[in-house]
């Protein structure tokens, strides 16, 4: 079991067992993109909502990478998992989703991606966390890559990606500045 803290300064214990993995499974969908070939040997997308089998050993990288970056399905999973001390503290739903946002949020992720771990059998617990690891590994380069991106990079290049231009104004203003008023404008009101 791990302990967090929310925002609000209330401790939470979870324990990741068969039965709030069945209720997470009850509880909790997500969203799941597919490749599916077409007739004419194309490949397609199709977006599926499914329910959220926390522990489906087939999909653990898919259930590592759902709590590492879909922050409202975390706060959803810790609801269905600590649904009984949700109750017990007399809180409804949106009241403990409250409580979860910056530090807290990170740290109830934390918990319940070590329960996670914690919850396999030995033979596959070390796989698990191995992936885990792996994830790790490689978010901390990807991040340390854009961070030096973002560094080395000036605001006018920034804006250039984006599409908005840099140092100029846009030509509908540069028009109006160059005819003045129109007909239909009237000067400005002032009042002594």
């Amino acid at each position: 079991m791990k302990e967090f803290k929310d925002d609000q300064g209330r401790p939470w214990l979870v324990a990741l067992t068969c039965a709030s993995a069945a209720r997470v499974k009850d509880l909790v969908t997500v969203e799941i993109a597919e490749e599916v070939e077409q007739p004419d040997g194309s490949k397609k997308t199709v977006r599926r909502t499914m329910p959220f089998d926390l522990v489906d050993t087939a999909n653990v990288a898919k259930t590592l990478e759902v709590l590492r970056g879909q922050f409202t399905t975390i706060g959803e999973v810790l609801y269905a998992i600590l649904l009984n001390q949700v109750e017990e503290k007399k809180l409804t739903r949106e009241q403990f989703l409250d409580g979860l946002r910056g530090d807290a949020l990170d740290a109830a992720a934390r918990a319940l991606e070590s329960e996670l771990v914690d919850f396999f059998p030995l033979r596959l617990r070390k796989m698990v966390a191995l992936m885990a690891a792996k994830m790790d590994e490689m978010a901390g380069e990807l991040i340390g890559q854009a961070e030096a991106t973002l560094e080395a990079a000036t605001t006018e290049s920034l804006l250039g990606q984006s599409g908005m231009q840099f140092g100029r104004p846009p030509a509908s203003l540069v028009s109006t500045q160059d005819s003045g008023h129109s007909a239909n404008s009237s000067s400005p009101a002032i009042t002594v």
